[in-house]
């Protein structure tokens, strides 16, 4: 699937509406629920600001190759991340099952970790400093659980590498484009994610 290839300028919005079935019965009950299994698709708003014309313009043939029907891949703003040797935990010789956590942003203190997840290649784990086979030493679920095969010896030190960022499957029906001065033109688009 392609990828979208231009960076939004600051700004960006995310509408979140969640699609509810209600049934509305006597004397004012009702009852709401989820309206299919992804229930809660994510609308971004983008502004791309002062664009020269040959990147207003290739912007605009990507959205028309597009043309609303063929969806695409987008990096949603400011979710990249890469972490180097960062602890997801240390052996106790019983425990076998940790979560890979990062730091929410790469100046976040310690106590702001959030799951390491979206990666764009398999983290590499390591348990003191040596690289981990994942399917013989431990395996590795997409959500970040790393099960060991033999619980990791007390003191072990668990580390893992790897980067990655938030990607949505999404489609744009509407776009327009604002010369605001000579070689000077601003975008703006709406990318409503789609149902995998």
């Amino acid at each position: 699937m392609e990828r979208f290839p231009f960076k939004p300028s600051w700004g960006a919005q995310l509408e979140s509406q969640p699609r509810v079935r209600k049934a509305q019965f006597g004397d004012g009950y009702s009852q709401r629920s989820e309206d299919g299994a992804r229930g809660l698709l994510q609308r971004w708003s983008l502004q791309f600001t002062a664009r020269r014309k040959s990147e207003a313009d290739a912007l605009d043939a990507f959205l028309r190759t597009h043309r609303g029907v063929a969806a695409f891949e987008f990096v949603v703003p400011d979710s990249a991340w890469a972490v180097t040797g960062q602890v997801f935990g240390t052996g106790d010789g019983a425990r076998t099952q940790f979560s890979l956590l990062r730091p929410l942003a790469p100046d976040a203190t310690v106590g702001e970790l959030v799951p390491a997840v979206g990666w764009e290649a398999a983290p590499l784990l390591y348990r003191d400093g040596v690289l981990l086979t994942v399917g013989a030493d431990c395996s590795l679920a997409p959500s970040g659980l790393v099960t060991f095969a033999v619980a990791p010896s007390a003191g072990a030190q668990l580390t893992f590498t790897a980067a990655g960022a938030q990607e949505l499957r999404v489609v744009c029906e509407r776009w327009t484009s604002t010369l605001k001065g000579f070689n000077a033109y601003d975008v703006s688009a709406e990318f409503d994610e789609v149902a995998v």
